[in-house]
């Protein structure tokens, strides 16, 4: 009767009513029985819950707090209701909190169940039934610098208006060949009239290749401006990127600079975002209300999820403190046996890794909770010039000359020669070895909490070090300056802070750093957010848990008759 019943309930669910019974029978070998207790949460709004939920028996009431810290009630979920279909498909946190409001029965099925499932049977994803927002957000273009919980609400390209100023050349251009090859066909043949032609309408393809290439994308977490050029109009040439982390804006306003962008006309214009330490503009984008109800309905859902994290941390922290729940002990940590000491072997491996370290430095290390960049061999290259290589192509010359005793070397007395020669000889090492060390003691260094710019010249004669705290940090772009960058995989990285730009030049994968410097920024001001409502819930906590000591008495001593007295 549990399995009919199961079965049936699950062909009741929207998600599955297209699948036939050995279908359904599949997946309801994957689900679990849930029950809840009064009182207690099937899941709260801000975390992760994935899987998907359907009720039995009971009433589950879900409940959302706002952006403003107000809880209220979104509705009851009826039995034989499934609830959770998003969080089969998508990696987001729970909009509500789901609480039983008496004893609660129903079936669950976990994501990595329902996944292994699909892995087993991928046919079977085209016969469900998916909410059309959960379809819209699975098509949607997938980056490789997104997070694994970051989706893409929106990928734009500028609107088509912004192409009649950059296509008006090519277009006249060809107008010019159309009619001059009309004239001149006859005697050129239609070959080389052919070809006349095709060449505006190259150069009309690349413009319009440079108009796609240019996105505006809107994440759950950020806004992504990626703007890409072409060399020679074909191939691949600078690259740039912008974030702008959702969080940190203030307010966005709409510039419609022509009378041409009216809602009633083409609608298009500009999107100026105000964030916390400067101003980012985005240029002709259409529909661009639309784009700003998507931005303040972002902002407002990570403000709710953030209330809603603070407010169940501050219940869990006051069940602990006024002994309603058990307090979770720390697990001790473990003792690791300190290593012995490397033999005579591994002491010599050591010294050639630290040799090969030296001549061959890494341009990405990490050293504990540190990131260090260094400059990419382009930029030792460039920054040696012709001067070294002359000076050592001439210097090898007049060895030569010594060793064969050529006139008019000859003519010298073989000492001095041969001193001359030691002599410039280590002052070119010593030349090159500056060059080289003045390059390898440039470092970026990320940290947790700060981006660290340090230049040395050699032989500690002067250090130069700059210093950016990452929550003052307003924007991370990277540049892709030419093909060449793109194939060697290096560029600029510009981090915008108030009062000055930190420029990173001359980086190895650059869209790495600029990801890595973003995930950390955002991680550090989520740690001093976390930080701020910590203490603001331990005075919160501390209050309330003196008022009870107070109404109460010491948690030891409630419900015992207090003493006569003597």
């Amino acid at each position: 009767m549990g399995d009919e019943e199961l079965l049936a309930a699950l062909a009741a669910q929207p998600l599955f009513r297209r699948l036939d019974p050995e279908e359904l029978a599949w997946v309801a070998a994957r689900v679990k029985v849930k029950t809840l207790a009064p009182g207690e949460e099937l899941f709260i709004e801000g975390e992760m819950f994935p899987a998907y939920f359907i009720l039995r028996s009971g009433r589950l009431a879900l409940l959302r707090i706002d952006a403003d810290g107000i809880e209220r009630l979104v509705r009851h979920v009826q039995p034989g209701e499934g609830i959770g279909a998003h969080s089969l498909f998508l990696n987001d946190p729970r909009d509500v909190t789901a609480l039983a409001i008496t004893p609660v029965d129903g079936w669950l099925l976990e994501k990595s169940e329902f996944d292994a499932l699909l892995a087993e049977r991928p046919d079977l994803i085209h016969r469900l039934d998916l909410p059309p927002d959960v379809e819209a957000r699975l098509r949607s273009p997938r980056f490789g610098w997104l997070e694994p919980d970051e989706q893409v609400l929106a990928a734009i390209h500028r609107h088509w208006f912004s192409l009649i100023p950059v296509l008006l050349p090519p277009l006249v251009l060809l107008l010019v060949f159309i009619v001059l090859t009309t004239f001149l066909v006859a005697e050129l043949g239609w070959w080389p009239a052919l070809f006349l032609n095709g060449i505006p309408l190259i150069l009309l393809g690349a413009q319009i290749w440079n108009w796609w290439d240019d996105q505006y994308i809107l994440t759950t977490r950020r806004i992504v401006h990626i703007e890409r050029e072409r060399w020679l109009y074909i191939f691949p040439g600078p690259e740039t990127r912008q974030d702008m982390p959702l969080d940190q804006i203030q307010e966005v306003q709409i510039l419609r600079r022509t009378p041409l962008a009216s809602p009633y006309l083409f609608d298009f214009g500009d999107i100026e975002v105000e964030a916390f330490s400067g101003r980012i503009a985005f240029s002709n984008l259409p529909q661009p209300d639309e784009i700003r109800r998507l931005i303040y309905e972002q902002i407002d859902r990570l403000r709710a999820l953030q209330q809603a994290r603070q407010r169940y941390r501050l219940q869990q922290e006051l069940r602990h403190r006024l002994g309603l729940i058990p307090t979770p002990s720390e697990a001790a940590p473990d003792a690791s046996a300190e290593p012995s000491p490397p033999g005579l072997l591994g002491r010599l491996w050591l010294v050639l890794k630290a040799g090969a370290r030296y001549l061959f430095p890494p341009l990405r290390e990490t050293v504990g909770d540190r990131i260090i960049y260094r400059k990419h061999w382009v930029a030792l290259i460039r920054s040696i010039g012709w001067g070294p290589p002359a000076a050592t192509g001439l210097w090898l010359a007049v060895w030569l000359l010594h060793a064969l005793h050529v006139w008019p070397i000859d003519r010298i007395e073989p000492g001095i020669r041969l001193g001359a020669l030691i002599l410039s000889g280590l002052l070119l090492g010593v030349w090159w070895w500056w060059r080289y060390e003045n390059w390898r003691n440039d470092e970026y260094i990320l940290t947790s909490s700060q981006l660290i710019l340090s230049q040395r010249l050699p032989a500690l004669m002067r250090e130069e070090t700059q210093t950016a705290n990452l929550a003052r940090i307003q924007s991370v772009e990277y540049t892709i300056p030419s093909i060449l960058a793109r194939l060697l995989n290096y560029g600029h990285v510009v981090v915008r802070v108030p009062g000055g730009d930190f420029h990173l030049r001359y980086v190895g994968s650059p869209r790495q750093v600029q990801q890595e410097i973003t995930r950390r920024m955002e991680a550090y001001r989520r740690r001093l957010q976390e930080e701020e409502a910590a203490r603001q819930r331990r005075h919160v906590v501390d209050t309330i848990a003196a008022y009870d000591r107070l109404r109460f008495g010491p948690p030891g001593l409630r419900g015992r008759p207090e003493a006569p007295p003597s």
